[in-house]
């Protein structure tokens, strides 16, 4: 799985569990934390801006944000803003795109208010 314009693939839709999170490694050693929540996949960084802990390890929640295991920290899985402390400061939220069953990570996302720009991609034939 190697870099195409800034993209790499890096897991297909299939090992993300539905409503919940994969922990990938970029090829430049990033941890990324695959989200895949209401039939969409989105990607931020696997490590809690509170205290450094594994996103991966924490729970998708039913209102759309990822929350940590270690201190419950919550963010929002599409702009990684902040939803509940401990934390301060938002997850950094990368560029995802779906090539067929593919999933692929690029750039970090542009920061926005409290957040990252939005970026999100729908599974297709996923239902919202």
């Amino acid at each position: 799985m190697g870099l195409e314009n800034g993209f790499e693939a890096v897991a297909s839709v299939n090992q993300i569990p539905s409503e919940g999170v994969l922990a990938v490694v970029r090829s430049d050693g990033q941890r990324i934390c695959l989200i895949r929540s209401c039939g969409r996949v989105s990607a931020v960084a696997d490590n809690c801006t509170h205290q450094d802990f594994e996103m991966a390890l924490g729970d998708v929640l039913p209102d759309g944000s990822i929350q940590c295991a270690w201190h419950g920290a919550r963010f929002d899985c599409v702009t990684g803003a902040v939803r509940q402390g401990p934390a301060t400061d938002p997850l950094p939220v990368f560029e995802v795109r779906l090539e067929g069953d593919e999933v692929l990570v690029g750039p970090l996302s542009e920061r926005q208010g409290p957040g990252h720009a939005p970026c999100v991609r729908t599974i297709a034939g996923q239902e919202l």
